[in-house]
């Protein structure tokens, strides 16, 4: 049976999220990791930001927020990658929208960072009218996120930035959705893969635009690799070889 290994920067399992993604698996079994599994919370809280720290958001088994730092983040989910495969996993998920060009994929990785630009900017493009450029909104989980997502995809369109944790409350995801909306957005792109797709459904009623949350178009894209697959076959020495769908230490890239 194929296998799908989910990685979270946060703690596993993740059963907020990977309800939109066991839909998706079209068959196959789903394995998961954290990069913070094990950890006490004294660890945990030895990797908060410091100075100028990128900051990654997530959540811990419990259901509470934590802030990160990245670079406490990236030894431990590339020694998640690596069990993963070593378990079976023939595709890998990233649970993240985060950039971490240091990690080396041991298998076939979906980084959400390289697929979410490409579907908003496939939806952008259709809004386009002669006269008129599409504005994008953009929701991300912490302030100290708004900048770097200003200058990320403000190449894609004019943007607008606003806060709201995927794990806080409707109220706050309501307030990000209407300033967004006074911008006057075409599109909004909620930039975590913490956001749900009751999430989506606040954002979209309240901005009045479309609403594209990562964990979706992550799924699609997993859902296309996994179906699209040609069956494993063995190699002379009885090891498995791996399909055209699945081609080891690649990376997928929209």
């Amino acid at each position: 049976m194929t296998r799908v290994g989910f990685v979270t920067i946060g703690q596993s399992p993740r059963s907020d999220i990977m309800e939109e993604f066991v839909r998706s698996l079209a068959g196959a079994a789903a394995l998961e990791a954290g990069a913070l599994d094990g950890l006490n919370d004294a660890e945990v809280a030895s990797f908060a930001p410091r100075g100028d720290d990128s900051v990654l958001v997530s959540r811990l088994r419990d259901g509470r927020s934590v802030r990160l730092a990245h670079r406490c983040v990236v030894p431990r989910v590339q020694a998640c990658l690596d069990r993963l495969a070593a378990q079976g996993a023939d595709l890998l998920v990233l649970l993240c929208t985060g950039d971490f060009p240091e990690l080396v994929p041991p298998a076939t990785m979906l980084d959400p960072r390289r697929v979410l630009p490409h579907v908003a900017a496939a939806a952008l493009e259709g809004m386009r009218m002669p006269g008129r450029d599409p504005r994008l909104g953009v929701l991300v989980p912490d302030a100290a996120q708004i900048e770097p997502a200003e200058a990320r995809w403000g190449g894609l369109a004019p943007s607008v930035v606003a806060c709201a944790s995927p794990y806080g409350g409707s109220s706050e995801l309501a307030a990000a959705a209407a300033a967004v909306r006074a911008a006057g957005v075409s599109l909004t792109v909620m930039d975590c893969l913490g956001y749900t797709r009751a999430m989506q459904e606040i954002v979209a009623r309240v901005s009045g635009v479309p609403a594209i949350f990562a964990a979706a178009a992550v799924s699609m894209i997993m859902h296309e690799l996994l179906s699209g697959r040609t069956p494993h076959h063995r190699s002379e020495d009885g090891q498995r070889m791996p399909s055209a769908a699945f081609s080891n230490g690649s990376a997928y890239h929209g």
